[in-house]
């Protein structure tokens, strides 16, 4: 393909981003959390993309673009909105109702001045008891705004029973100084660290100190990307009290477990 024709397709898969919400391209698929027993805490939200013209478009490719055209804040808002009916639902389900449910937001959603009274309203009208929503951030958006605005969002959040949770932690730019002062409630190891944890003694000198870190701090940790029975014996035996990855279930529709 040249490069005017590569361009063209470029163009052509942002104008259908677009409008992948208002056309109903877009669902979440949901992969289990748990706990050392095994037994499923919460979900992960995660953003699938149907295109009517393209097919099924990898993740890893449409987010980006969503955040290169702007298109993220509307996708967003209608993941954010989606997850509040999934918990409303669940509150309704012996089974999964204490379940939390985690939904990822991109820097540029933070960064909207309306964002954080959104937030507030949404857990009031979907009536989602406090702890049961948490939004997943990766470290780029404390590279975003001011530490005030920062600390004063999640601080309102917080106050409002929103869990606020560091994803792929130790891979960006970890800071010590925004986890002392911000409400943060979780953190999750990144896949990287954990892929050779049985055997790597650098991956486990960086997940004990992280989990040392998150004890300290009293706030939760997932270890992501958890595959094998070995793994998760390594990292129940250093202390790790939760866990996500193919070994408990793959991104399914929330029915596959329920």
């Amino acid at each position: 393909m040249g490069q005017q024709a590569s361009v063209k397709a470029y163009h052509s898969l942002q104008d259908e981003l677009a409008n992948a919400a208002t056309r109903g391209e877009l669902f979440l698929q949901y992969q289990p959390i748990v706990d050392v027993s095994e037994k499923i805490i919460g979900m992960e939200a995660l953003m699938r993309w149907d295109s009517a013209e393209y097919g099924q478009i990898p993740p890893a490719q449409f987010i980006p673009l969503a955040e290169q055209s702007g298109a993220i804040l509307n996708m967003g808002d209608w993941a954010l909105n989606e997850s509040c009916q999934q918990l409303q639902r669940w509150s309704r389900i012996p089974m999964a109702a204490d379940w939390t449910l985690s939904v990822n937001v991109s820097a540029h959603q933070f960064d909207n001045a309306q964002f954080v009274d959104d937030m507030v309203h949404a857990m009031k009208w979907y009536g989602i008891a406090p702890g049961r929503l948490i939004l997943e951030i990766t470290e780029n958006v404390f590279l975003n705004s001011t530490a005030s605005r920062h600390q004063d969002g999640f601080r309102r959040m917080r106050e409002a029973g929103i869990g606020i949770a560091i994803d792929d932690f130790g891979t960006g730019f970890s800071s010590m100084c925004y986890l002392r002062n911000l409400s943060v409630s979780r953190i999750k190891i990144d896949k990287t660290f954990i892929d050779d944890v049985t055997q790597s003694k650098k991956d486990q000198g960086i997940v004990a100190a992280i989990i040392m870190l998150a004890h300290a701090l009293d706030v939760d940790v997932v270890a992501e990307g958890v595959e094998t029975a070995e793994q998760l014996s390594y990292l129940k035996g250093v202390g790790c009290s939760a866990f996500q990855g193919f070994l408990f279930g793959r991104p399914s529709d929330v029915s596959e477990f329920l």
